[in-house]
């Protein structure tokens, strides 16, 4: 079984795309400002150490691409055989809502890269592997995926489906996201999911996207045209995670969080499992929780950069990067 790696990557310091997002601004008219933050297309090479990460970790994958508007990582080794460089408009069927700065509309589009194998796993360019793995933790068998959720057994709530029942803290255009999927999906296909899906890489099936792509035509394509994040899109993603778990095409494997302050790498359970560690990083304790991260290696995590992450928790990240991935990957230029 071939598992290929998709990754997608933006360098928002690029004096040329800065350029062509804001004419596109000007063209979308009312951009919501957390669409538009810095911080959501700032790069400060967590590709490379994902990548290395890749290469320490997962020594079995088959082809990596990297889907860019336009740009190539100046430190990246593009003649390495393994890695393949994709435009958008390589992958868009409908190029007409491009230049896209929506991460969700890009998304919808990943199965369409040619000579893509049937597996494939999808990273965000901030997250990692943080031990050993093999094929089985991501598929357990062909056409059979795991789904990474954040609880054993799923409780049913009414937040689920109506944002309004949670926190106003906790209250964002992803958890907008989250709800318009759960609700299409009930709408279309009568089934309530209450599972919580692990933000963290995602194990994909190609045949089952273009399954999606038809039975919800009118909702992936209006996602897919959004040049910017709104409130109305949907997550492919998660719609695929919901699908699979309702057809038997995945299966739910909890992800135990290690990355809290209560975590402990003194715990057998711990050890060599499907751990995972997460962090805002503007959280006071992002440091603490990064130190935990580095105890407990677990098996994947992410390291999100916020608009309300101050420099100096950028640079502590940056410093763990390089210390938790030391050594350059075959990827990288000499």
């Amino acid at each position: 079984m071939k598992i290929d790696i998709v990754y997608t990557w933006v360098d928002g310091s690029d004096p040329l795309w800065r350029k062509r997002k804001s004419e596109q601004m000007q063209k979308y008219g009312k951009v919501a400002p957390a669409s538009n933050s810095e911080a959501r297309f700032m790069d400060n090479q967590e590709l490379r150490y994902s990548l290395r990460s890749i290469h320490q970790f997962a020594p079995w994958v088959n082809n990596i691409y990297i889907v860019t508007d336009n740009q190539v990582p100046l430190w990246l080794n593009t003649e390495h055989p393994q890695i393949h460089i994709l435009d958008h408009k390589d992958i868009f069927t409908d190029t007409s809502g491009l230049p896209t700065y929506s991460g969700r509309g890009i998304e919808t589009q990943l199965h369409h890269i040619e000579g893509l194998s049937e597996h494939f796993i999808y990273f965000n360019d901030d997250m990692f592997l943080g031990n050993d793995t093999t094929p089985d933790m991501f598929f357990i068998k062909p056409g059979v995926c795991r789904v990474f959720v954040s609880e054993i057994i799923p409780v049913p709530n009414k937040k689920a489906f109506d944002i309004s029942f949670r926190p106003a803290n906790r209250r964002n255009d992803h958890q907008h996201a989250i709800v318009n999927t759960r609700k299409l999906f009930r709408e279309k296909l009568g089934k309530s999911i209450y599972s919580n899906i692990r933000h963290g890489v995602k194990p994909l099936l190609k045949s089952v996207l273009f399954e999606l792509e038809e039975l919800f035509e009118a909702e992936i394509s209006r996602t897919s045209k959004n040049s910017f994040r709104t409130d109305d899109d949907i997550l492919i993603q998660y719609l695929f995670e919901f699908y699979c778990l309702t057809k038997g095409f995945g299966k739910s494997k909890y992800l135990k969080t290690v990355s809290s302050k209560k975590s402990s790498s003194s715990i057998p359970f711990l050890k060599n499992t499907f751990t995972f560690g997460y962090i805002n990083l503007h959280e006071e304790d992002a440091e603490v929780k990064l130190e935990n991260i580095e105890n407990n290696k677990p098996f994947i995590f992410c390291l999100n950069q916020t608009p309300q992450t101050p420099e100096e928790n950028m640079q502590i990240v940056k410093n763990f990067m390089k210390e938790f991935y030391p050594n350059k990957s075959p990827f990288e230029k000499d």
